[in-house]
């Protein structure tokens, strides 16, 4: 899932702009967790900076960055911080010193990839994404769940291609059931436990400040989880700052 994902961002973002400006492009990934989509995107762009609030997260992708033999080609074009991203703080004063300054100033395309159903304050994180580090006519583009099936009797390798985004007997679920502990109490820690729509995610890259948005679904695919195996449909949506 990750792979597809990091795909997706990447040919979305070059959709949008020129294969040169991709591959000379600075990058955020918000919310980069152990580097799963990240080290997908990182050889196709210039130089990548992921961002988590975790200490945890951030030291295991260092560790599969320093000790990983594959990823000696990209040590160099990755850098992580820790830090809280909040309008008023985008970033720790060192990096907002070389990132955020100057007339090159923010990021040429921002990107996050299943965070943001993590996140309770879904327009104010975006205003931030797009308004503090966003650099002028760069891009910033979302990946999340937009649906959840109970898996039927299969789906098939084109599903996407011909828009079936879930299978002959799969059925809508209450995405609320996937997200429990082991006691079956739901996880706070999931605010959007349903998704989101289309719709929905082009309203608040709007309300940011964004232009040329557009939303659609991008991928879906099989998964298990909690011993079942369920299907997700995965929306994409993308906006640049004028």
């Amino acid at each position: 899932m990750a792979q597809r994902a990091a795909e997706a961002v990447v040919q979305e973002f070059a959709l949008s702009t020129s294969e040169d400006h991709v591959k000379n492009a600075s990058v955020l990934d918000f919310g980069c967790g152990t580097g799963l989509c990240a080290f997908h995107v990182v050889p196709m762009v210039a130089h990548l900076v992921g961002v988590d609030a975790s200490e945890g997260m951030l030291n295991h992708l260092n560790h599969k960055l320093t000790t990983n033999p594959s990823n000696a080609s990209i040590r160099d074009k990755v850098k992580t911080v820790q830090h809280l991203i909040t309008y008023d703080d985008p970033l720790p004063e060192s990096e907002r010193l070389q990132y955020l300054t100057g007339p090159d100033a923010g990021f040429d395309m921002i990107y996050s990839s299943f965070v943001m159903h993590h996140i309770e304050d879904l327009q104010g994180t975006t205003n931030t994404l797009a308004q503090k580090l966003l650099k002028k006519d760069g891009w910033l583009i979302v990946l999340d769940f937009s649906g959840f099936h109970d898996h039927g009797h299969g789906h098939h390798a084109d599903d996407e291609k011909h828009g079936h985004h879930h299978g002959p007997g799969s059925k809508p679920r209450d995405a609320s059931t996937y997200y429990v502990d082991a006691d079956g109490k739901p996880l706070e820690f999931v605010p959007h436990k349903a998704g989101f729509t289309n719709e929905g995610f082009v309203e608040i890259f709007k309300k940011a400040g964004l232009v040329d948005v557009e939303a659609k679904h991008s991928f879906g695919m099989n998964r298990e989880w909690n011993g079942k195996t369920i299907w997700n449909d995965v929306l994409v949506v993308k906006g640049r700052r004028p």
